[in-house]
């Protein structure tokens, strides 16, 4: 006898098959079968849909049956009435799932079940690459550094996201610099597709289907505004961007919704260190492993990868394909720097008198000066060229100096033909300053690409940019 409980006109569930070996089996154990007419002994029938996956009801001459779940007393409690149908067929199955189905969806209503296949992801995203060039990404939020610097490894940027809000400082000087970085993409690199959006405003569902216009890319890199996850910026300066709007820490939100829409195979972010064990980071490599992403990630500093600035970030490299193996460090150097910045001096400005100069000594947050001495230099900040007081310096013979774009780009081994010079001089530092160590990001780059290769295969690329396409697996 079925309890006295209120009956719904429609109940769903999802649930995972019932995997041994090649053979498949949907298993439905519910309490509320027999609540929506599917009482233990009653027949069945299967039905197979055209929109695929298959309906159940029950009919006299069923060959199939719904049995009853046994339990001891206490576990019975709290399943009063479960019962179970099973559904074994390998023949019913193969024609009603496709291929790499592992969980499927229940829509039980009065005397029906409709048994529907859920997409397997990680599947669909590997047959969705099939025959395309791996080595195609898409980069958001980026001033072009690191897109030249993935070129250079050999991974070709197809699509940009990129827009620069304004600032508050931009309202009160009148100007807006929304398109500043997305033309520098365009001075230093040759994406496809170019969208010059706000990432909070981006329809992820059209985006895709932009990008489908041309072949889909593989990776999806993004270096989400570091901000409000830096020790760079106070408590009360972050807690106020809360309350007014300007906080980037919600960008996670945006990011995972086009990483879900576009199927991409990995997917990397690079951020501040502190970043990683934020409430943001742990949600996004919480919700990515949900996808079915293998996640790795790590710290790494670019002075143990030849770099000469001591600055340290965070790496996430998501993929679908497990066992990426990230970049080994190197011994550091311990020889000066002395003979890079004095190759630059004479572009550097003298602000040994400036105000901003002599207030240093009363911070507790500014950098240490680059001197004939030094074996690396501090980290090159975004406000570099409006910060003197914090910032990057140089001292010698008694005179202080503040680097040049020439010394910056040196200083974070961002090559000299990295072409900023277009642009103001604030808005061509800001652009260096807040980009990846070019040493650093090149040897990650690597890393990345040979896991691409390691599991799509050198042929499919050269298949792909021969013409070849649907049809081509990887190999």
């Amino acid at each position: 006898m079925t309890p006295n409980f209120h009956v719904p006109n429609t109940v769903t569930k999802q649930l995972a098959m019932n995997i041994v070996g090649d053979r498949k089996k949907v298993r439905v154990s519910s309490n509320f079968l027999p609540l929506m007419g599917f009482e233990p002994g009653k027949r069945l029938i299967t039905v197979p849909s055209l929109d695929g996956g298959f309906t159940v009801r029950t009919s006299d001459q069923g060959d199939l049956q719904v049995y009853s779940r046994r339990y001891n007393t206490r576990a019975r409690a709290n399943n009063p009435m479960e019962a179970i149908v099973e559904f074994a067929s390998q023949s019913l199955l193969s024609k009603t799932f496709p291929p790499g189905t592992e969980r499927f969806h229940v829509r039980m209503k009065q005397g029906d079940l409709k048994i529907t296949p859920v997409p397997n992801r990680v599947f669909n995203i590997q047959k969705r690459y099939q025959g395309h060039d791996p080595l195609r990404a898409m980069v958001a939020l980026t001033g072009g550094v690191d897109i030249r610097c993935m070129a250079d490894v050999g991974i070709h940027t197809d699509v940009v996201l990129e827009y620069r809000p304004d600032e508050a400082r931009d309202v009160a000087a009148g100007r807006s610099l929304n398109e500043v970085h997305a033309l520098n993409t365009l001075r230093n690199g040759g994406p496809r597709l170019l969208l010059n959006e706000d990432i909070y405003t981006v329809d992820p569902a059209r985006l895709r289907k932009l990008i489908d216009e041309g072949d889909p890319v593989t990776t999806y890199h993004i270096s989400l505004q570091c901000d409000d996850a830096s020790s760079a910026k106070s408590a009360s300066a972050k807690a106020k961007s809360i309350d007014n709007l300007t906080t980037t820490l919600d960008q996670i939100y945006p990011m995972l919704r086009q990483v879900e829409a576009l199927e991409c195979p990995l997917v990397i972010v690079e951020n501040v260190r502190q970043f990683k064990d934020s409430h943001a980071g742990i949600i996004m490599r919480s919700m990515l492993r949900r996808w079915g992403y293998h996640v790795s990630d790590m710290t790494l500093n670019a002075r143990d990868f030849g770099g000469v600035q001591n600055r340290t970030r965070y790496y996430m490299v998501a993929s679908i394909f497990p066992g990426f193996e990230a970049p080994q460090p190197q011994d550091r150097s311990g020889d000066s720097i002395w003979p890079l910045v004095e190759k630059h001096l004479h572009e550097c400005r003298d602000v040994t008198d400036s105000y901003a100069v002599k207030s240093r000594g009363t911070s507790n947050r500014c950098s240490t000066y680059i001197t004939r001495e030094s074996t690396y230099c501090p980290a090159v900040m975004k406000s570099q060229a409006r910060i003197l007081k914090d910032g990057l310096a140089i001292q010698d013979a008694g005179r202080v100096y503040t680097p040049s774009e020439g010394l910056i780009k040196s200083l974070m081994s961002i090559p000299q033909d990295f072409d900023t010079s277009w642009m103001a001089a604030e808005q061509s530092i800001e652009t260096l300053g807040q980009s990846i160590d070019y040493k650093l990001h090149h040897r990650l780059m690597e890393s990345v690409k040979q896991h691409l290769l390691d599991n799509m295969g050198q042929r499919t690329i050269l298949r792909a940019r021969a013409g070849g396409r649907n049809g081509e697996l990887f190999n």
